[in-house]
């Protein structure tokens, strides 16, 4: 009797321990509140895995105190203060605007998150806490764009579009292949007569926005007339049907803007832009394949590069996006690029501004 109660016992005492080792076991693979698994542990302490790196250093085997050391000594060169939007007019009376940047700073505790939760041989991005700009491009009066923010590491293609269509097929191979987005500024009349290749534009990635719907006059000729409103709206409606893509921009036919222009973009709920740097690359006589490079070779953070589906234009694209990406710009849309979201090195996956705290409207 004393024996089998003895061994009864004893079979007890082995499934307690079986179950809590089962329920260690089960609580260690359970996803945590970050939506990452549970680090490994070393007597007690969390540990980052094996292989786990940020901004290029090794955090491999840190404790939660050492990873955050390094990470504090990264945030001090790992930041950029916000930039204001801010407004000037030029010698033509024009006005113009900049838009603003936000800053940003590297979030310690969120990345020592990412880090703690990392599988082996993660290259994992550093979070960051964005810093809202005082000014705001929404709180300056109307003005036309035609730069981003300097400071934001990017540039952005405008590709005016009325003709050239082999060219444009050409063309969005190139961009896909090089991971290059792009603005395309469509008359309505053309993407009447191309929808597939308008869809393709939008489905490729890149921005679609309007250049008018029939540019046989000017813009200004048109707000003379009384007619721009109504050639801009067609233009938008037609885009907007065929891609099911909301139009926000109107660069005016060749270049033509004055503050009639600019109103009446703005009653459609469109931006007027422009461009920094131009190819000239619709005049083929002058613009050869080594004048359109040299153009691509002037370019400088925050450009706005005007371009059209030219032979001479394809005929260098390529080399253009790689001097580009060489010299680490990011070819990126005319909406990001207009955007106050920093561009921070290695990091995607902004930190918003909390509520209430500003931002762009």
């Amino acid at each position: 009797m004393y024996r089998s109660s003895r061994a009864q016992f004893v079979v007890v005492r082995i499934n307690r321990w079986w179950v809590a080792g089962a329920l260690a076991l089960l609580l260690a693979t359970v996803a945590l509140p970050w939506g990452g698994r549970r680090p490994a542990a070393d007597n007690g302490a969390l540990r980052v895995a094996q292989g786990v790196t940020l901004l290029g250093f090794d955090f491999s085997g840190m404790t939660e105190r050492e990873a955050k050391a390094l990470l504090g000594e990264l945030a001090t060169g790992y930041r950029a203060l916000p930039v204001s939007a801010r407004r000037y007019e030029s010698a033509d009376g024009i006005a113009y605007t900049v838009p603003e940047l936000n800053g940003y700073e590297l979030d310690v505790e969120r990345s020592w998150l990412r880090l703690a939760t990392a599988p082996p041989g993660t290259a994992v991005e550093p979070a960051v806490q964005v810093q809202p700009a005082e000014t705001r491009l929404a709180d300056l009066p109307l003005g036309a764009i035609r730069q981003g923010n300097s400071e934001k590491q990017a540039v952005a293609l405008l590709i005016n579009v009325d003709w050239g269509t082999e060219e444009l097929t050409r063309m969005l191979p190139i961009l896909k292949r090089k991971d290059a987005r792009a603005t395309f500024f469509l008359s309505g009349r053309w993407a009447e007569q191309n929808p597939n290749l308008t869809r393709l534009i939008a489905a490729d990635g890149h921005e679609v926005a309007t250049h008018g719907h029939n540019l046989t006059h000017g813009p200004k000729a048109l707000a003379r007339a009384g007619r721009l409103k109504d050639d801009i709206a067609q233009s938008v409606r037609v885009i907007e049907e065929i891609t099911g893509r909301k139009v926000k921009y109107y660069a005016p036919h060749k270049a033509e803007v004055d503050q009639a222009v600019l109103q009446t973009a703005a009653d459609l709920n469109l931006q007027t832009v422009l461009y920094s740097l131009d190819t000239v690359d619709w005049n083929e006589q002058y613009a050869t394949p080594a004048r359109i490079l040299e153009t691509f070779q002037k370019a400088k953070a925050g450009d706005l590069i005007l371009m059209h589906p030219k032979p001479n234009t394809v005929q260098v694209l390529e080399q253009a996006i790689d001097l580009l990406q060489s010299r680490g710009y990011r070819l990126v849309t005319l909406s990001e690029m207009l955007s106050p979201d920093p561009l921070p090195p290695g990091a995607t996956g902004l930190q918003p501004p909390e509520e209430g705290t500003g931002g762009s409207r």
